[in-house]
């Protein structure tokens, strides 16, 4: 019989997000493999602060990315260049999010625009040529648009996992069905059906499990995702062929104190062809100033009672948007 003790949840089978208030620094690592051959890694770190409104159950984060390092090294090619002077007018990103942990809204996207139009300017003096004014008007497009820039946040990993609908009702006995959309090939996504269920105990550390496993759903084959093809073309004109094989698993762990995210672990394996398989692993973790960091519990949480404004400075750093993942 496990010492372990039970995860409690809420009266309805839900787990409550309560939102800390300190800033917390977290560790990503995204690491590319050929079957068993790593072909490339990116790591930064990112800084988040989360508040809570007076008047509504949502909450928002202020988000701010820090330098990004390939194979651990600055970015340094002409291409990185213009993308870390462009990430400028994204951070600090400032989103409304659900009770249940889904992106509701990009809050400070006023601010985003006034910040692109010095640097467009700068970029369209400093490089010269076609291909430029090229990316700078694509990059322009979505800035300007909450949509297309709030779409264009949810394919990046870090976005893409830790701003997910986990403080949802759980059965201990049967799984969460839903569809997770996920950016494996950058912008091209695949459709997963996924199984969301949460472990019984918490661990050792009171940490509490979430595992999510997925299958692919996607009707395109691999080539046509690779080739950046929308729609399962050769499905539609009825020719047998074998459609995308992908499968995902991820799991998070939340402190049991107030249920904010301590760690994410995702695997993504893709068939290429017979012989090949792409895997990502992404992986994030929060950095605590000392290693006996525990939240406060759920019943001493201080839960913030103020709303930040748009316009309300929040602190910047410098940090880089990878055009070839995001635009």
């Amino acid at each position: 019989m496990s010492d372990l003790k039970k995860v409690l949840l809420e009266n309805d089978n839900t787990i409550q997000f309560n939102p800390f208030d300190e800033n917390r620094v977290y560790g990503f690592t995204l690491q590319n493999f050929e079957d068993d051959n790593l072909i490339s890694t990116i790591h930064y770190k990112v800084d988040i602060v989360c508040i809570q409104s007076y008047n509504s159950s949502n909450f928002s984060f202020d988000i701010n990315r820090e330098q990004v390092y390939i194979d651990n090294l600055a970015p340094d090619l002409k291409i990185e260049q213009i993308a870390d002077n462009c990430s400028q007018a994204i951070f600090p990103i400032r989103v409304k999010v659900s009770e249940e942990g889904d992106i509701l809204d990009i809050i400070n996207h006023n601010a985003i625009k006034d910040r692109w139009l010095p640097i467009k300017e700068r970029l369209s003096q400093y490089y010269q040529g076609n291909i430029i004014s090229e990316i700078l008007l694509k990059i322009e497009s979505i800035l300007v648009n909450k949509k297309l820039l709030t779409e264009s946040i949810s394919k990046m990993w870090f976005f893409h996992l830790y701003f997910k609908p986990l403080y949802i009702k759980y059965d201990l006995d049967q799984a969460h069905n839903s569809v997770w959309e996920s950016p494996v090939f950058g912008n091209q996504i695949i459709k997963y059906d996924v199984q969301q269920m949460i472990e019984e105990y918490y661990s050792a550390t009171d940490k509490i499990y979430i595992n999510i496993k997925g299958k692919s759903a996607d009707k395109r084959t691999i080539n046509e995702v690779l080739n950046r093809c929308e729609y399962p073309k050769s499905d539609m004109a009825g020719i047998k062929v074998e459609p995308l094989n992908s499968d995902m698993e991820v799991q998070y762990k939340l402190y049991g104190e107030d249920r904010s995210i301590f760690s994410i672990i995702g695997t993504y394996k893709t068939k290429i062809t017979e012989k090949i398989q792409k895997t990502t692993q992404i992986e994030i973790y929060h950095l605590p100033e000392n290693s006996s960091f525990r939240p406060d519990s759920k019943s001493k949480q201080k839960r913030a009672s103020y709303w930040q404004e748009e316009n309300e400075p929040v602190k910047e750093k410098n940090s880089f948007w990878s055009i070839f993942k995001l635009f």
